[in-house]
């Protein structure tokens, strides 16, 4: 079984398209104007990016979770460029170091770099 994506819901999907894609360098797949956009990553795996539309569909409670080798490196580089931070970048002994960044809707972003075995 393998994770094929993963949606976050938008206030104002152009607004998260620029940020994902302008500030985070998140690679389009495709967008359908005004209601949905899909970006994908090296592994294939996608994040969906959907207009709200539906009462259920809330944005600012979504997380997705991005493995990375250097939590350090990036933290900083994030930082420079003023993101607005979830969580600053913490340490858990054993299993790796990681952070978190807030989209324009709150949708969370955390980067894992996770130590080796």
């Amino acid at each position: 079984m393998k994770l094929d994506s993963a949606v976050f819901y938008s206030n104002d999907l152009e607004k998260a398209i620029e940020f994902h894609r302008d500030v985070m360098g998140f690679e389009v797949e495709y967008i359908q104007e005004g209601r949905f956009v899909s970006f994908i990553f090296p592994n294939g795996a996608k994040l969906g990016i959907k207009q709200r539309k539906e009462e259920r569909e809330i944005p600012g409670h979504q997380t997705a979770f991005i493995a990375i080798k250097n939590a350090e490196e990036a933290f900083n580089k994030y930082k420079k460029m003023g993101l607005e931070f979830g969580k600053e970048l913490t340490e858990l002994e054993g299993w790796g170091r990681y952070f978190s960044i807030l989209d324009p809707d709150k949708n969370k972003i955390e980067f894992i770099e996770h130590y080796k075995p």
